[in-house]
Parts: structure tokens; sequence; C-alpha cells
């Protein structure tokens, strides 16, 4: 029997939520930002890279230079967040919707390194996700420059397990399906399998399925890390 307990106490450490702040009144004074949580990520080499989703900059779309992004970790989802700012995004690839970020993490940030594999788990493999969901923030501050300075939010991660349910070539784009459901803020975190204990998939998008009300979120989905594995390797990843 699985056991969950351990694995997900194994991840909790690796994973960051990922704040970002837009301009959107930078003429008026004081100026103007929107703060929101749009993503998680996890790192993959000595507190300096994160990978992600790179849905997570702007939905989609090129990622926007005005934009600035921290990555924020919740040590044993206690009372006391510490963050990091984004100083560079060395891999942006918007086909397999997958980023690798590089953090200037102070001494006290607490975020250790999550293995990869580019084993492909079999259907009904068990799995543990790990993420931070969005959380409303009631308030933040945020200097002239973009850079966030405090605030009020309730900023905690989430686990789930669940199997393996189908998985298939995409095109280029190896595709699994998971029966784990998740929140939004939690896109681009990882997926693990639990044997071996490490990333082999990051939570990313769903299939949309018709039914007789119209088009509906079906099946939760991710791409298997594999497909920037040229990326992880050189970006100081432990493949095992």
């Amino acid at each position: 029997m699985a056991d969950f307990s351990s694995a997900i106490a194994a991840v909790r450490d690796s994973v960051c939520g990922i704040l970002r702040v837009r301009p959107v009144q930078p003429a008026v004074t004081p100026p103007q930002f929107q703060v929101g949580f749009v993503g998680s990520g996890w790192c993959i080499s000595s507190k300096r890279y994160i990978a992600t989703a790179h849905h997570i900059f702007d939905s989609g779309n090129p990622r926007n230079p005005v934009d600035k992004f921290f990555a924020f970790v919740v040590p044993g989802n206690g009372s006391l967040a510490y963050h990091a700012p984004v100083v560079a995004v060395p891999f942006d690839d918007p086909t397999i919707d997958m980023a690798i970020l590089e953090i200037s993490a102070p001494a006290s940030y607490q975020l250790s390194t999550a293995p990869v594999t580019f084993a492909r788990p079999r259907d009904g493999a068990e799995v543990v996700t790990y993420g931070f969901p969005a959380p409303t923030i009631a308030s933040a501050q945020v200097d002239q420059d973009g850079n966030w300075a405090g605030g009020n939010l309730l900023l905690k991660a989430h686990a789930n397990e669940g199997i393996v349910a189908a998985q298939y070539d995409f095109g280029p784009h190896y595709s699994y399906e998971l029966n784990v459901g998740w929140h939004h803020g939690e896109s681009g975190g990882p997926i693990f399998s639990l044997e071996p204990h490490a990333v082999f998939a990051m939570m990313q998008f769903y299939r949309n399925i018709q039914s007789p009300h119209g088009t509906v979120a079906g099946p939760h989905m991710g791409r298997a890390v594999s497909l920037m594995a040229s990326a992880l390797t050189a970006y100081g990843a432990v493949i095992v």
C-alpha cells in the first residue's frame, strides 16, 4: 500500500507559489498594480531554478516584460511565508507550456530540490500532486517599483493523491490524465510518481468534453517533463 503521508512530506518543501505583480497605472502617483497568485512551481536545482507552466505568465499569451514575479514558500504550511524575486526566465516554451525561472533567494529561504524522472509510469500508477491554490489577498503592499513589501493572505499548499488514469501521445506532447482535481493557482505544480519518488509531469490543463449542457472541463491533465529534458539537465536537475 502506498505511503502517501511520507510522499507528501517529501514533496512539501520543494514547491512554491508564484505571485505576479502587474503595473496597471504606472503613470499615476503612486503607481497602481494588480497583484495575484498565478501558479505553482517546484525547485529543480539548489534554491535557484524553478520549473513551472508557461501559461502562468499571462494565460498562454507571451510574457509581459513589465510584470514581476515572486516565488513564495510556506515551510510546513506554517504561519510565515518567505518570498524570492524571479530575476530571469532562462527557459520559456509556450508550445509545451513549460518554463524555468531563476530566483534570487535569501539565506532564510527554505526550498529543497525535487528529483525528476523521465520514466513513464503505467496506467494505474499512484501519484501525488502538490500546489498552492491561489488565495484571496486581503491586503498587499507593493513599492513603487513593483516589489512585494508584505500583505495579508492565507497561502497554504494542497496535496492530492490518485492514479494515472490514461496516457497517450498528443502530437509532440506526451500527456497524462489523472483522476485528481486541482485548483486555480496549482498550475505548474509537480506530479510525483511514488516509484521512483520523483516528478514525471506537471499540472497544466484539462481536456474539454461535450455534455448535454455544452462543453465542460473534463479530466485534468499534465505533460511529461521529459519534453524539456535538455533544459532540466542544463539547469542542474537531479535525474533519477
